[in-house]
């Protein structure tokens, strides 16, 4: 997955001494830690922003090639894309070259709420394109859209591809009905959500936002898919009982009828129990979000 395993991000932090030094280094590994951790975040206002909508309307996505994917994780078959080079397009229309890479989030914002975001360094290091269409579509269609459990998904008006990146690597996001890319200081996303003060929240932390924060946000910090989760009431506060918690994200549809979310079978009991942990600090921890300039989610 190329990332900074989550326990030696936490050793790392563990080992901070008195001295001014190793103050400056223990920040510099909490910073990493930022860096190698999946967020999602609606992007402060001082962010580098680009509107993929506006930029096609502008004429200025149509240096395109062709993209073959051999695994697509959405269409889950072989498919072929019209895109450009996702660096590329960074690089003509951000201040891409002014920014610590390492210490930098790529923030996507789709159209149905979904927010995923990766460290930057990661989307750089593969090739990554933004699909403009589906060259694999009838004639006089851009796009199709997909089937997915057994719901019609839309992936217009643009979608986040790799060549060379498998389906079941989990690091790496393929966001569709992509609308906007933002870049933002890694540091920022995390300022109300991160662990400062307790290290043994570190681990549940990252894999909150791995695995949760895609669709869910707490504090405002997440996606907008599914419901806040900290404020103004912690899912802890009003729902105590930890094995039901942990039954529910196994099989959600065995508690809602019709129920959205999918159910995570990937995770096992003791990171499930890290997560319910860090969400239990959160509860302690609660800062208004603030209001968001993304589109609101779909019905």
């Amino acid at each position: 997955m190329n990332q900074l395993p989550i326990t030696t991000a936490l050793l790392l932090l563990l080992l901070t001494g008195c001295n001014s030094t190793t103050q400056q280094q223990s920040q510099a590994s909490k910073d990493s830690l930022y860096a190698q951790t999946v967020v999602i975040s609606a992007p402060p206002a001082d962010s580098l922003s680009l509107d993929l909508l506006t930029l096609k309307a502008q004429g200025k996505l149509t240096d395109v090639q062709t993209v073959r994917v051999a695994d697509d994780p959405v269409f889950h078959s072989a498919k072929t894309y019209r895109g450009i080079p996702l660096r590329q397009v960074l690089e003509r229309y951000t201040s891409l070259k002014n920014l610590d890479v390492a210490q930098t989030q790529i923030v996507f914002e789709c159209e149905d709420g979904y927010n995923p975001s990766m460290p930057l360094s990661i989307v750089l290091g593969r090739h990554s394109y933004l699909a403009v269409s589906d060259a694999d579509a009838p004639n006089g269609k851009e796009w199709v859209d997909a089937v997915k459990n057994g719901k019609t998904k839309k992936i217009a008006p643009f979608y986040v591809v790799y060549s060379d990146v498998k389906a079941d690597e989990r690091n790496y996001k393929w966001p569709y009905n992509l609308v906007k890319i933002s870049l933002v200081q890694t540091a920022k996303i995390y300022a109300t959500v991160y662990p400062h003060n307790d290290d043994t929240m570190v681990k549940g932390f990252g894999l909150f936002y791995k695995n949760c924060g895609i669709c869910h946000a707490l504090n405002g910090v997440g996606g907008k898919m599914g419901p806040e989760l900290n404020y103004p009431k912690s899912i802890t506060e009003y729902w105590r009982d930890v094995a039901d918690i942990k039954a529910f994200v196994k099989a959600p549809t065995s508690f809602r009828h019709d129920c959205k979310m999918p159910a995570v079978t990937y995770l096992s009991d003791r990171e499930l129990d890290e997560i319910v942990r860090y969400l239990t600090f959160m509860a302690t921890h609660k800062t208004q979000p603030q209001p968001s300039s993304q589109p609101a989610p779909s019905a």
